[in-house]
């Protein structure tokens, strides 16, 4: 459905008034709006000069208050800065409108996932986390990746090579040498 400001609808209703109630000629000229529409501008027009009121129609309603958005960043900001999980949580907004707010709010704040990290990235955090004496964390910053890109990478190098996830020199409690 087309939208049209106050001015577009204004100068529509000047011409209707101008062509003598002709919108075929108002409508011709402009190339909008329908003729039903024009006659309902023209009927909130008379109503706006008679009692002086403008007319909100067109005027967009704030669906979520202030409140509600600053509820929302905030959570954003306090529980990992992932979108989908405010999202869940608060039961509101969509992805794009959330971070939007973020935006606005807290500007620079939003975490901005990139695309696929690079399987050279990838291999060379693992090899950084099988050298031992850091977390996958640890190494998950010096790449200037996730933890979880790394962590998920060395489950499956070690599911192809059989070691269930641990690394070669690694015991589980009960085990022998």
């Amino acid at each position: 459905m087309a939208r049209y400001s106050r001015e577009q609808r204004r100068r529509a209703v000047e011409l209707y008034e101008r062509y003598e109630h002709s919108a075929a000629d108002v409508i011709r000229e402009l190339g909008y709006p329908g003729k039903g529409a024009l006659l309902m501008w023209y009927r909130e027009w008379l109503e706006e000069r008679r009692t002086g009121v403008p007319s909100r129609r067109g005027e967009r309603y704030a669906r979520y208050t202030d409140e509600q958005k600053r509820a929302a960043v905030d959570h954003y900001l306090t529980h990992g800065r992932r979108l989908s999980r405010t999202m869940r949580r608060m039961g509101y907004p969509s992805h794009e409108v959330l971070a939007a707010w973020i935006d606005e709010l807290a500007p620079g704040e939003r975490v901005i996932r990139r695309g696929p990290v690079a399987d050279g990235v990838r291999r060379m955090a693992v090899a950084r986390l099988a050298a031992g004496g850091v977390t996958s964390r640890q190494v998950a910053a010096e790449v200037g990746v996730e933890a979880s890109v790394v962590r998920n990478r060395v489950a499956s190098t070690a599911a192809r090579a059989g070691t269930g996830g641990r690394s070669s020199g690694t015991r589980q409690a009960g085990e022998e040498e």
